[in-house]
């Protein structure tokens, strides 16, 4: 802090800190040290009454506070607080003026030491001694260590992540209707259907077909013979047939070439009652 900024916050708060140490019952103290408040109780002083001289300097090396002012007959008793921003002797009389404009030159020399925090001899501080920033090359290098500290220890984190694995998301498969078809088609394969379950599943597969192909407006026997006659639809729905009028069914049918046409259709293609017949 420079000496005027130094000055001009003595001169803020001198008087509080002044006034603090006088209410705190505080006796003559007339040899404080730098920065310290000095005090001088009751003291005598003859002619009109005094105040303390107005700073119009803020390199001077006293701040001084006339806190209380008591009437003794023709002259005055005052207590008086100071504080000093140098050391050496100095005196107070010198920082007083009157009220009244007159001289000061009949007051007595009121004699005041400041008191250095140095040790005698000295004027500046003691150099600091080395220590562990210093030697790391103060608080710049400090930091930038510090930096790339965090720096590799990011990049680590950020690797760490990558490499590790991370669990596979199950995907739902959806179902077609090979899936709905196929166990209906294995017990038919051998033999474990009624009459009725061929039938319901004939029916299903000719509503499908007939809604798929926009056979609606048409008549259920030119339906019929369109679906039979469809690339898709009509391997199964003639192997159907054949089971249904045949009681010794063929062993060597492939399913798996009967249902290739439903394995890319979606079982949301069936209304619910169709649904139904396949998972009964």
């Amino acid at each position: 802090m420079s000496r005027l900024r130094y000055g001009q916050f003595l001169t803020i708060f001198s008087g509080i800190l002044l006034i603090a140490f006088h209410h705190g019952n505080a006796q003559d103290n007339r040899r404080p040290t730098v920065g310290a408040p000095g005090f001088i109780e009751q003291i005598n002083l003859p002619g009109t009454e005094l105040a303390a001289k107005p700073l119009t300097d803020d390199r001077t090396p006293i701040v001084v506070r006339i806190v209380k002012t008591f009437p003794h007959g023709d002259s005055f008793r005052y207590d008086i607080a100071f504080q000093g921003l140098e050391p050496g002797k100095y005196n107070l009389a010198d920082y007083l003026i009157r009220k009244d404009g007159s001289s000061v030159d009949d007051l007595p020399e009121i004699e005041i030491e400041i008191l250095s925090l140095l040790p005698p001899g000295q004027i500046e501080p003691n150099e600091l001694e080395s220590g562990l920033l210093p030697r790391l090359g103060g608080y710049k290098n400090l930091m930038i260590v510090m930096v790339i500290f965090w720096v590799l220890v990011l990049i680590g984190l950020v690797f760490l992540g990558r490499k590790r694995k991370q669990k596979p998301v199950p995907v739902a498969t959806e179902t077609t209707l090979a899936d709905l078809l196929k166990p209906r088609l294995e017990l038919a394969l051998k033999n474990k259907l009624d009459r009725q379950q061929f039938a319901e599943l004939e029916r299903m597969l000719f509503a499908f077909w007939r809604r798929q192909l926009k056979l609606e407006s048409v008549s259920a026997e030119q339906a019929i013979a369109k679906i039979k006659t469809d690339a898709k639809a009509g391997p199964l729905m003639k192997q159907l047939e054949r089971w249904i009028h045949s009681p010794q069914h063929d062993q060597q049918v492939s399913l798996a070439e009967l249902l290739k046409p439903y394995e890319s259709m979606s079982s949301e293609l069936l209304d619910p009652t169709e649904t139904n017949v396949m998972t009964e």
